[in-house]
């Protein structure tokens, strides 16, 4: 198996860019929703993690 190390490097820099861009979008969508809704999430989602444990 032959590895292109400049493939690679794009790679990383496009998941990068991915993972900033869902940040910014994530953040902008916090803002924009009532606190009650976007924090029943997170507990939702704690919660199911707790249960897999």
């Amino acid at each position: 198996m032959i590895i292109d190390i400049e493939e690679l490097k794009k790679e990383k820099d496009t998941n990068f860019k991915e993972r900033l861009d869902f940040i910014d979008k994530y953040v902008e969508w916090i803002k924009t929703t009532p606190n009650k809704v976007w924090s029943k999430q997170h507990k939702d989602f704690i919660d199911s993690a707790f249960k897999k444990l």
